[in-house]
C-alpha cells in the first residue's frame, strides 16, 4: 500500500500565531490565564495548552481575576469592552485576516451597502464578523436561500468567512449578482486555506483512499472533506490515528492523507506511522 502525503500540512500563520500567543501570555500575564471559548479547533491543540497550565471558559461570567485570551476566530467588540471594564487583562490572538473581515465589514456598513457575509451562521468567525456591525449583516450559507432574501433598493457588499469553499462562493456570488445590480464583492478567503483545498483536490483523484486528519468541529477541515468527496468517493474524516479502521483499507492500494489548518503535524505523522502496520 503505497501512502501519499499533500505538500502542505500543519499549523496556518493565524493558528500558530494564537498558539504562541497564549503560551507566551501565560509566561509574562497575570494569572490564571484563560481563553474565552476554544483558542483554535484542535482538541488536541487545547490539551497540550491545559497541561501547560493555561485555562478554558466557556463564558466570561466563569472569568477570574487574571488575564483573558481571545481565541483566533475572534470575539463580540461588546465581549471585549467588558472585559477591560470588569478589570481583567485582555489579550487578543483573533486572526490577524479575521480582524481584517470585521473592519471591512464595518466600512462596507458605514458605506451604507447591506453587508452579506457567505459563511456557516453558526460558526464562532462568523459571528464575530456580525457582532462587528451590531448584527446587521445577512448570512448566507447555501445558494438556495438567495431567492428569499428581500433588500429593497440597497447597494450589496459581499464578503466571506475565511475558510470557505471559493467554488461554493463563487456558485452564491454568481446568483447574488443575478439579483442585485449594485453588488461589490471583497475576497476575504484565506489563501492559506486555499492551497490546502488545492493540494486536497489534486491529490483525491490520484488515490484509493483519502484520510482528512483534524477536528470534526474545524470549519477548514470539514471543508476539506467536501472538496475530497468531490473527488473521491472514498474519504474518511478522522480526528486521530485511533479511528483508523482495517477494513477501511481492504484493497486499496493508494492512501492520501491531508489535514486542516489546526491539524498539529505529529497527529498526521501518527497516522501514517498506523497505516505502515496495517497490511491491506
Amino acid at each position: 500500500m503505497k501512502i501519499i502525503l499533500v505538500p502542505k500540512i500543519g499549523f496556518c500563520f493565524g493558528v500558530k500565531r494564537a498558539i504562541d500567543i497564549s503560551i507566551e501570555t501565560f509566561k509574562k500575564k497575570p494569572r490564571p490565564c484563560q481563553v474565552l471559548g476554544p483558542l483554535v479547533h484542535s482538541e488536541f491543540v487545547i490539551e497540550e495548552l491545559r497541561e501547560k497550565g493555561i485555562k478554558f471558559i466557556n463564558s466570561l461570567d466563569r472569568a477570574e481575576s487574571g488575564t483573558v485570551i481571545i481565541p483566533a476566530h475572534g470575539e463580540d467588540p461588546k465581549v471585549l469592552e467588558k472585559i477591560k471594564k470588569i478589570g481583567l487583562g485582555l489579550v487578543d490572538a483573533t486572526c490577524p485576516l479575521v480582524t481584517k473581515v470585521q473592519n471591512l465589514a464595518k466600512i462596507i456598513n458605514n458605506k451604507g451597502r447591506q453587508v452579506i457575509i457567505i459563511g456557516d451562521r453558526n460558526h464562532k468567525e462568523v459571528k464575530s464578523i456580525q457582532a462587528a456591525i451590531s448584527g446587521k449583516g445577512i448570512i448566507i450559507s447555501d445558494a438556495e436561500e438567495i431567492p428569499k432574501l428581500k433588500i429593497k433598493g440597497k447597494a450589496v457588499g459581499v464578503l466571506t468567512q475565511t475558510t470557505q469553499n471559493p467554488e461554493k462562493v463563487k456558485n452564491i456570488l454568481k446568483k447574488l449578482k443575478n439579483k442585485f445590480r449594485d453588488l461589490k464583492f471583497y475576497n476575504t478567503l484565506c489563501p492559506t486555506v486555499q492551497s490546502y483545498q488545492v493540494e486536497v483536490k489534486k491529490l483525491a483523484p490520484k488515490v484509493d483512499l483519502i484520510l482528512i486528519v483534524g477536528s470534526k468541529n474545524s470549519a477548514n477541515t470539514k471543508r476539506l472533506v467536501e472538496i475530497a468527496k468531490e473527488k473521491q468517493k472514498q474519504v474518511r474524516h478522522i480526528k486521530s490515528a485511533r479511528e483508523l479502521k482495517k477494513e477501511w483499507l481492504l484493497g486499496i492500494k493508494k492512501v492520501g492523507i491531508a489535514g486542516g489548518t489546526s491539524t498539529p503535524d505529529w497527529l498526521i505523522k501518527d497516522v501514517i506511522k498506523k497505516l505502515k502496520t496495517i497490511k491491506s
